[in-house]
């Protein structure tokens, strides 16, 4: 059992269900991150576990405390909206105070923690500050003062960077980090921005149709996608998604363009069992190997494979190269510390595919497959 437990959560709105029979915990210290394409039912989870809107089915737990029917005032949780949820006509220090203020607390006590909380994130200047004088980056941080002066059990963040530039949001996702590590609670964070969900979040959760996708650890969910819509989604660029036919005898997996892949030998046992005349094949970006490079892939194998450059994008230390297939198909690859010169567009190269790497799922029920050993 975590610090917090969602189990079976359902939301309708006029019959349509938003959310169904959402399952996660999170626990005590970690940082949860709600992944998903927008209008995904992230946000939708928020209001439910801090009791903005009722849920239609399920039960929400925090601390043990069954809290699914309780008002917000009585859960004891901290928020950071979107929209920063600031009064506009008062200035840091009342904004601030507040929520303090309004559960009775002492005078002298809501001095102490404005005070502190304000300090902790560079606001000791502006306390006098009008909320309306103050810039976006700013109100930003106001709205964090304001969460971390409270002792709540649990903090969510609803996409609290989505309306600060670039500069800024690097800036503000340490102050968001820098909160949740001086209070040491559970925290929930919803993004649709997965380089920010990658970069903070202890374990991701990815919602997308109103469904829990898949739970896990970046690399998990990188590495080993559940399903062919976490495939396609996680990772820049995401992964390479081809049919194709297996060969179970082989441990091999023939694209349609005809052109083989091999397996490691703990895929045979899967192949075998495999029920299914078709499979979709991932491949990521990173398991394309560069013409020049040896490697010897322990445990699986390689297999070349032709392409023509179509296209190139250039990143800092790495190389972004949209290819061709014979046939037709298209996909993406990345190299680290290569030449970009030697990938110009229109030319022709054949790379070696890393079978340590690959992915497969059943283009019926669009889960993954997963080897044997």
């Amino acid at each position: 059992m975590g610090a917090l437990d969602v189990k079976g959560l359902t939301k309708r709105y006029g019959g349509r269900a938003v959310l169904n029979n959402i399952d996660f915990s999170v626990e005590e210290g970690e940082f949860f991150v709600l992944l998903g394409p927008s209008g995904g039912g992230k946000s939708t989870i928020l209001r439910l576990v801090c009791g903005i809107e009722p849920a239609d089915g399920g039960q929400i737990s925090l601390g043990g405390r069954d809290i699914t029917g309780l008002p917000p005032r009585e859960r004891n949780i901290g928020m950071v909206f979107q929209d920063y949820g600031l009064y506009p006509h008062m200035n840091v220090f009342e904004n601030i105070a507040y929520g303090l203020e309004a559960r009775g607390m002492p005078k002298d006590e809501v001095k102490r923690r404005v005070e502190e909380a304000a300090a902790k994130l560079g606001l000791t200047p502006l306390i006098e500050r009008i909320i309306v004088d103050l810039s976006g980056g700013e109100q930003q941080r106001v709205a964090l003062a304001r969460a971390l002066a409270k002792n709540a059990e649990l903090y969510l963040f609803d996409e609290p960077l989505s309306n600060l530039d670039p500069k800024l949001r690097a800036q503000a996702r340490r102050d968001i980090v820098m909160v949740h590590r001086a209070k040491q609670k559970p925290s929930i964070y919803v993004t649709h921005d997965q380089t920010e969900a990658l970069a903070i979040g202890d374990r991701i959760a990815i919602i997308a149709n109103g469904r829990l996708q898949q739970v896990g650890k970046a690399n998990d969910l990188i590495e080993r996608p559940a399903n062919l819509f976490v495939a396609g989604f996680i990772g820049t660029p995401a992964m390479n998604l081809l049919p194709a036919t297996p060969l179970r005898g082989d441990c091999q997996v023939r694209l349609e363009n005809g052109a083989l892949l091999s397996l490691p030998e703990g895929w045979r046992g899967t192949l075998a069992a495999y029920p299914g005349e078709k499979v979709i094949v991932g491949i990521p970006a990173a398991a394309f190997l560069p013409p020049h490079l040896e490697n010897d892939a322990e445990g699986g194998a390689l297999s070349p494979l032709e392409a023509v450059v179509e296209d190139v994008e250039p990143l800092v230390a790495e190389l972004i190269v949209l290819l061709k297939l014979p046939g037709g198909p298209r996909a993406s690859a990345i190299f680290q510390g290569v030449d970009e010169e030697l990938y110009a567009p229109g030319k022709a190269l054949t790379l070696q595919v890393d079978g340590r790497q690959l992915c497969l799922f059943d283009p019926q029920t669009e889960q993954a497959l997963r080897p044997t050993a």
